[in-house]
């Protein structure tokens, strides 16, 4: 998440409990919906790991929902929220101020067949802010309400200023589309904090926003969205550098699955057929090798063997974690898959050298690492400059040689698990 600029100013969440009372709220009362609805909408929860809910129940869900319809008023905007009650109770009483939204970094423009999108009108270096924004339109993921979704929407919709509502309309103008349709197939899935009861609320929320929801898609985008309930806002960066005139792209699917599976979700639950460069290949050689690399990396760090466990097993080659990082990252750059935060691997790289005591090589990555992080943390980066001038201050300056064999961890740190840069802080 980018650091924040904090000001004195506060946002204030404004509070109207019955800004909306022509909506039936409490689906406590409600008719359970048809068991063949119920069926269909269990597969489709209990089948998508994101929302991790392997037990979910659609019928109780619709029983336990008490709604609640909230105006957020900020210093220059408003967003129109259906929440759970629940949920809207473990928000702020007060949202913190974002950072300052970056300047001249972007600009909406004719994307052809995939109609608009966003563009970057200035070289824009890896890690930029390029904005930051607070949704227009926050709902959940599932409403339980015997309310057609449309009734919902027009809802929220009609309580927004006016000239917000036109800038929200642009999304669908033109189109066939309803304004259901359009907060499904733009919202972005924010996740909020639920309470811990029975039979909670699901965490992921849509969220429509005026500027990241024209973001297309790419199987290799260029840019990562990030959500702080803190201070409600939107948080988009640039993973790799974006020149200017190109266009910012985000992904609305996992990029590690195969490309016939991104595919068909793409297709299924957005309505288009991915024709990005990552998609789009030459031969079907071609795809299954993208395949192998992109499956290879989703799975990178579930068959890695742990950093400690290499520093005392004799039989893991002391190049071996190093290799394994270096030749991930050559895939992340091939398949433009920076947003799956290579800074890990090099922060890795960077601990393999610090274990072997090879002054050399870990003065140049943690030289790598301080680079990525930048100076936005004074007290991480004195560290930094610390290991730099005194390698062996490293809390694990040679625990390769130290350990190996010795089939214990280093007591001082204790029984920890996949150790990470962050644990020698």
């Amino acid at each position: 998440m980018p650091s924040f600029n904090r000001t004195p100013t506060t946002f204030v969440k404004a509070s109207h409990s019955a800004w909306c009372s022509s909506l039936p709220l409490n689906s406590g009362a409600a008719q359970a919906p048809p068991p063949h609805i119920c069926a269909r909408i269990n597969a489709q929860i209990v089948s998508n790991p994101a929302l991790a809910r392997p037990l979910f129940d659609f019928a109780e869900h619709v029983r336990s929902r008490v709604y609640v319809i909230r105006k957020f008023v900020f210093r220059d905007f408003e967003s129109s929220i259906l929440l759970d009650e629940g949920v809207e109770r473990m928000l702020p009483e007060i949202f913190q101020p974002p950072c300052a939204t970056p300047h001249h970094t972007f600009e909406i423009g004719d994307a052809g067949n995939k109609g608009q999108g966003m563009f970057a009108v200035r070289d824009l270096p890896a890690g930029t802010l390029i904005l930051v924004e607070h949704p227009v339109i926050v709902a959940p993921y599932l409403v339980g309400l015997n309310v057609p979704l449309s009734d919902i929407y027009a809802s929220l919709f009609d309580r927004l200023p006016y000239e917000i509502r036109v800038k929200l309309s642009q999304l669908y103008a033109g189109t066939h589309r309803s304004l259901e349709d359009t907060v499904h197939l733009n919202a972005l899935g924010i996740q909020l904090e639920v309470p811990d009861v029975p039979r909670p609320e699901l965490t992921t929320h849509r969220a429509v926003f005026l500027n990241t929801s024209r973001c297309n898609h790419s199987c290799g985008p260029n840019a990562r969205w990030e959500w702080d309930t803190s201070t409600f806002s939107l948080y988009l960066s640039a993973v790799r550098p974006i020149m200017k005139g190109d266009e910012i792209t985000i992904h609305y699917t996992s990029c590690t699955s195969p490309r016939q599976e991104r595919q068909s979700t793409l297709q299924n639950q957005f309505d288009f057929i991915c024709q990005c460069s990552y998609c789009n290949l030459p031969s079907e050689d071609a795809v299954r090798q993208s395949d192998n690399i992109r499956v290879a990396l989703g799975q990178f760090w579930t068959i890695l063997p742990l950093f400690e466990e290499w520093c005392i097993d004799p039989n893991l080659p002391d190049d071996m974690l190093i290799e394994l990082h270096l030749e991930a990252l050559r895939m992340i750059k091939q398949e433009g898959l920076q947003v799956l935060d290579g800074e890990r691997h090099v922060d890795a790289i960077a601990m393999c050298y610090g274990a072997l005591a090879d002054t050399k090589m870990f003065r140049a990555w943690i030289e790598r690492v301080r680079e990525a992080k930048g100076n936005s943390d004074p007290a991480r980066a004195l560290v930094f400059a610390t290991w730099l001038s005194n390698p062996t201050s490293f809390p694990a300056w040679g625990w390769k040689k130290t350990f190996c064999g010795r089939n214990e961890y280093p007591a001082h740190l204790g029984m920890r698990r996949r150790y990470t840069l962050q644990d020698m802080l």
